[in-house]
């Protein structure tokens, strides 16, 4: 076992400098992948626990019980309710307004370090490429020094030195393809939360700020008295 990760690890420093920093995109965007996936999945559960008694709590304006649960089931959605039962006052357009930003603001909060796991899925290829381009400087530099000197070029060394800088761009492209697979696993849960906050939001809104009814006449003729004949 000892010997096999000694060997991984003489076969990956083969690949020069640039190999440490693929090493480090690649604990970064697992580390990050975890904080997140716990974070998004425990305000997806606390979400669903508090909705459904929230709405209940609000529609009968039990606005202290509603607060209460929202105090209970600390998340994304807790702080945008609250939000709305501050402001239940206001009209129904800065209503909107308000919980449009206080959700702004959750996105935000939400989407912490998700775009950093999307830019290591690119860079990790990019710097793949830099260390073979890299590489391949170095071993065609030594190739011309041994023309320079009237050596006989060496096929052997021509050829390992180009399979030594292709280790970067394998492992560069093994890095990226799992952090693009997470970053859209990510994304999906924040995409699901987002609509939940949005969707709850709108019936906070119409719950304490009922939209206005239309009247409109029973009959055409209620509307406009029908004109008379002259005689």
């Amino acid at each position: 076992m000892i010997e096999s990760i000694q060997n991984a690890v003489d076969y990956l420093s083969k690949g020069g400098i640039v190999m440490i920093f693929i090493g480090l995109c690649s604990l970064t965007a697992i580390v990050l992948f975890i904080e997140r996936w716990i974070a998004l999945r425990t305000t997806s559960r606390q979400a669903r626990h508090l909705e459904s008694g929230l709405i209940d709590a609000i529609s009968q304006g039990q606005f202290e019980r509603a607060s209460s649960l929202c105090d209970t089931h600390p998340c994304a959605l807790a702080t945008l309710a609250q939000s709305g039962i501050d402001h239940r006052d206001l009209t129904r357009e800065a209503l909107q307004e308000v919980l449009s930003d206080e959700g702004r603001r959750q996105e935000a909060r939400l989407n912490r370090f998700i775009p950093a796991v999307g830019a290591i899925s690119t860079i990790s290829p990019l710097l793949g490429l830099l260390g073979t381009v890299t590489g391949m400087i170095a071993v065609f530099s030594r190739l011309a020094d041994e023309y320079a000197s009237g050596a006989v070029a060496n096929p052997g060394m021509l050829a390992g030195g180009i399979w030594e800088a292709l280790l970067t761009t394998a492992a560069g492209l093994c890095v990226a393809i799992p952090a693009f697979v997470l970053h859209r696993i990510l994304t999906g849960q924040l995409d699901a939360i987002l609509l939940q906050l949005e969707s709850t939001a709108t019936r906070i809104v119409d719950i304490l700020t009922p939209a206005p009814k239309a009247s409109y006449p029973v009959f055409a003729a209620d509307a406009a008295p029908a004109p008379q004949k002259n005689t």
